[in-house]
């Protein structure tokens, strides 16, 4: 499973609700349409992070069955069904980035609040086996790693529901990020 995350804010002016319900509203037309590959869709108001410019924003969430369901997604995304509610909230957003991150481990996190560590290791170490313990300890954890260097967040996302707390491996840089899940 492979997962398409996209990192996004408002223009400045834009009324912070009007953007979630426009966000809502393609996430929602997007489901509807269940692309080839498409396994579900879901999206968080977030607190900063560097690849917003150090400000707050959001997280739009893609799972996918594979790399293959880049193309449907894409196409689908601004297909005729979708134009509407894709062009209304890209006209808003001011500023995106993408990622995209191959699952390595647990459940996905559904829970509307919950807590993203962002993990950049070591470079010559082995991820795998510095992770077991972080997983052995927090077995809520859900485990992704980015693939081929497609966006600028760090190089693991270890997702836990609410305010649950991760050690990370030693030598790790790790960057805390709160979220909540927005809901029609």
């Amino acid at each position: 499973m492979l997962a398409y995350i996209f990192w996004h804010r408002p223009q400045p002016q834009v009324d912070r609700r009007r953007y979630e319900d426009a966000i809502v509203r393609f996430q929602r037309d997007l489901s509807r349409q269940q692309p080839p590959g498409f396994i579900a869709a879901r999206s968080f108001r977030i607190e900063p992070v560097p690849w917003l410019g150090g400000e707050p924003g959001y997280e739009d969430w893609c799972l996918l069955d594979g790399s293959w369901a880049m193309d449907p997604l894409n196409s689908f995304a601004v297909s005729l069904a979708m134009q509407q509610s894709h062009d209304g909230v890209a006209a808003l957003m001011d500023q995106g980035a993408g990622g995209l991150y191959a699952h390595a481990g647990g459940e996905a996190v559904s829970a509307e609040e919950s807590t993203v560590y962002w993990l950049t290791r070591p470079r010559g170490i082995q991820w795998q086996a510095a992770l077991e313990p972080l997983r052995a300890r927090c077995p809520q954890a859900n485990v992704w790693r980015r693939q081929m260097v497609l966006g600028p967040a760090a190089e693991f996302a270890v997702e836990t529901p609410g305010e649950i707390a991760i050690e990370a491996p030693p030598g790790w840089q790790a960057r805390r990020v709160q979220r909540v899940r927005l809901t029609s």
